[in-house]
């Protein structure tokens, strides 16, 4: 995706807008933190994500996805056949 972009003056800062389209594609959104890096006399912005880590993970999973269906609780109620904890 190729796209052209001016920059300007907002107030007393100098910006870039980037279309929605390309936050929509690269699931970005207003207060994302982006790191700028200058490659072979390119500007490259790159998101910085989270830490991968369970919290993080289970954090966009809705809340009704997190309850236990029957066959859940039977499981967690089998004893152990092996090492398993």
């Amino acid at each position: 995706m190729t796209t052209r972009l001016t920059i300007r003056k907002s107030g007393g800062s100098t910006i870039v807008s980037l279309p929605k389209t390309v936050l929509e594609t690269l699931h970005l959104h207003v207060g994302t933190v982006l790191l700028l890096s200058l490659e072979d006399n390119k500007i490259v912005l790159s998101p910085m994500r989270d830490a991968m880590t369970l919290e993080n993970l289970l954090s966009d999973c809705p809340k009704e996805k997190f309850s236990l269906t029957d066959e859940d609780r039977e499981w967690v109620r089998t004893k152990r056949k092996g090492k398993e904890y």
